[in-house]
């Protein structure tokens, strides 16, 4: 059996190849990187964006319900309260 001296063995290039193509579709996906640019950035740095990807994600999972709140006292705070009822919210009675 011959070993590959700078590379990868014939029985797990498969299951390599996804996790390096899984890497570039993420950069490409959620970066904008093109082909290319995701291909030729080093292994270390593909690691980090990915990585910086999830915590980013993270974060925004738990300020998305706060982002949400929609009280009066919120809208008045931000100064984003209204002088009247928007027209189809108007009850002619």
């Amino acid at each position: 059996m011959a070993l590959a001296f700078f590379g990868l063995t014939t029985e797990n290039t498969q299951e390599y190849k996804e996790v390096y193509l899984e890497h570039i579709f993420l950069l490409m996906y959620y970066m904008g990187f093109s082909y290319i640019e995701a291909m030729n950035i080093p292994m270390w740095q593909r690691i980090w964006f990915i990585q910086r990807i999830n915590s980013e994600f993270k974060k925004s999972e738990g300020a998305s319900r706060a982002a949400h709140q929609n009280s009066a006292d919120s809208r008045a705070m931000l100064n984003r309260s209204r002088a009247e009822v928007p027209a189809k919210l108007r009850r002619f009675t």
